[in-house]
Parts: C-alpha cells; sequence; structure tokens
C-alpha cells in the first residue's frame, strides 16, 4: 500500500512562509501545522489523534493511486495514516530552524 511513486511528478519545496496543504509538500520537509480547515468534528477527531496547531510535522510517505498519506508527529511522536482529503485540510508551512 505504501511505497515510492514511480511517476516523474515534481513537487516544488514549500516557500518560507508560505501555506499550503499537507498533500502538496515534499516527502522529509518539516512542517509547522497552522490551521485546520474542516468542521468540528474533524477538528476534534484530529486533536484525539494528536494533531494540533503549532506541532511539527512530516510527510514520511504517499501511497500509490492517491490512496492515504503517512505523517509523523514530529511533537507526539506518533505516526498516522490520514486519508487524502482530511490531509488537504490541514495547512502547513515551512517550519524555521529555531522550532
Amino acid at each position: 500500500m505504501f511505497g515510492k511513486k514511480n511517476n516523474n511528478q515534481r513537487i516544488d519545496p514549500v516557500p518560507p512562509g508560505g501555506l499550503c496543504s499537507l498533500t502538496e509538500v515534499p516527502e522529509g520537509e518539516v512542517l509547522k501545522i497552522v490551521e485546520i480547515r474542516g468542521s468540528q468534528g474533524l477538528h476534534r477527531r484530529l486533536l484525539a489523534l494528536g494533531f494540533h496547531p503549532g506541532d511539527l510535522v512530516t510527510l514520511e510517505n504517499e501511497a500509490l493511486m492517491n490512496g492515504p498519506v503517512l505523517v509523523k508527529n514530529l511533537t507526539m511522536g506518533s505516526r498516522v495514516a490520514l486519508g487524502r482529503g482530511i490531509a488537504q485540510k490541514i495547512m502547513v508551512e515551512v517550519a524555521a530552524g529555531d522550532e
């Protein structure tokens, strides 16, 4: 299910201070959660999974054929597979070096 993508799609690095969704970032980039765009139920679900605004996360792996993404929460030390619909609602920015 999780594996390296074999297409030649190039993902540009996130510009410093730029806000984008979790699905638009390259793997391995250290990111900071800025906001969660979604319903109150989604907010509660992500808080229960340990995803809070201000947490540092990294995208570890993407499943083939637009499946779920594996996200590591560096602040909590956990890994969670999130569906793309949910991952698109998590807005992140590149974490500064001093965080």
